[in-house]
């Protein structure tokens, strides 16, 4: 019996290292292209700006972002695995109009950031058509937002803001295209972000101070549910 042991200890050995020498640590880098969904892309109630925290958080235009990922693909018989970390920078500017008419009254106009962390695991599926190799992801972290302030400028005190941090996920499929290149399509769900004021703001700033004092304690804070469709073009090493 003791013999037995010692073979399947042996044999889960080997096995364990084969699968380490065939793993391969990679590092990417990825070009986004993002597109808001959700209250994130809501239409603001507000007919003049500065929108204040009522509409802060809606009418996100088309973003653009940077990624890094660090991942350890291997072999699994069928297809591939591989874990992976990554941390992605996301860039929104509010709508058109909006913009328009900040700059028309000379105020600084807000823009949105989001910081997702994640983790999760990608599978790869054997190459098919020369060299085209067929993905699926899932991911789970954080997201951290971040709001810039608003109608600072001429006549006006600024408006600043701190969202909270949300619980956050993302699912995506595409193809690698050869070995260092890839595209994909992912959904991610930054989650429900709550946004107040900063207590600068609502110390320094009548206007700021009267507008939450129509609310009651419940209601100084606004949420959102930010998210949004993303074009992932992937650079791997």
């Amino acid at each position: 019996m003791k013999k037995i042991v010692r073979m399947m200890c042996l044999a889960a050995l080997m096995l364990s290292a084969g699968t380490m020498a065939n793993a391969q640590f990679r590092q990417s880098v990825f070009l986004d292209g993002f597109l808001p969904t959700g209250s994130f892309a809501s239409t603001a109630d507000a007919t003049t700006v500065p929108l204040q925290i009522m509409d802060m958080g809606k009418e996100a235009k088309i973003g653009f972002g940077l990624g890094y990922r660090a991942s350890y693909r291997f072999d699994v018989g069928v297809g591939e695995v591989a874990p992976f970390v990554g941390v992605d920078f996301l860039w929104n500017t509010i709508a058109g109009k909006w913009s328009d008419m900040y700059a028309g009254y000379n105020y600084s106009t807000p823009n949105y950031f989001n910081l997702p962390v994640m983790a999760g695991v990608s599978y790869f599926y054997d190459e098919l058509w020369n060299d085209i190799t067929p993905y699926a992801e899932f991911g789970l972290g954080a997201d951290f937002l971040f709001i810039t302030p608003e109608g600072k400028g001429e006549g006006i005190e600024y408006f600043a803001y701190k969202p909270t941090g949300a619980f956050a996920w993302m699912i995506g499929v595409g193809a690698w295209f050869g070995r260092h290149v890839s595209a994909g399509l992912y959904y991610n769900g930054f989650g429900k972000h709550y946004i107040d004021y900063t207590s600068e703001t609502l110390e320094n700033n009548a206007v700021a101070a009267a507008t939450t004092a129509t609310y009651n304690v419940a209601k100084k804070r606004e949420s959102r549910n930010v998210g949004g469709l993303m074009l992932r073009i992937g650079f791997h090493f």
